[in-house]
């Protein structure tokens, strides 16, 4: 087996992993990188990811809230997407809004796509009809390409 001793080399890795779907061997690694760099965003992200697709909620939450806490600026916003997608799924739709909420400022895309499949999940579709209008502010295109996949 490869020891690896550099975060990069890690990172590579499990991208790999990732982008092959193999999520076991991604999320064994990422156990591994967490124990190594505790302090890195990033082990912590990859982390979730793996548990994530690995459909292990729990353990994604909980790494989740460690990278959106060590996160800034973009990696906030995409800590957040999975974070509140793993909140979602573990049927937690109280935190999963909360936290899309507090990226909803962001003015990111995949947030207020978000926001809008979780408002037509609670049935309110007033406040979905607001978050495709923001979205069409942000990107015209890519919010037709959205409704169009969508409806």
């Amino acid at each position: 087996m490869v020891i690896f001793t550099k975060r990069e080399a890690y990172e590579k890795q499990i991208a790999i992993y990732l982008g092959n779907r193999d999520y076991q061997k991604a999320y064994d690694l990422s156990k591994e990188f967490v124990e190594r760099f505790s302090e890195e965003m990033l082990s912590h992200f990859l982390l979730m990811k793996s548990a994530f697709w690995l459909k292990n909620l729990d353990e994604a939450i909980k790494e989740g809230r460690i990278a959106f806490n060590l996160s800034h600026g973009e990696d906030m916003v995409t800590c957040a997407v999975i974070l509140s997608s793993a909140y979602y799924l573990n049927g937690n739709s109280k935190e999963c809004y909360d936290l899309l909420n507090k990226m909803r400022s962001e003015g990111n895309p995949d947030v207020e796509k978000l926001m809008f499949v979780y408002s037509l999940a609670v049935n309110n579709e007033k406040e979905a009809m607001v978050h495709i209008d923001k979205l069409y502010k942000i990107n015209r295109r890519l919010a037709e390409e959205f409704v169009m996949k969508f409806l």
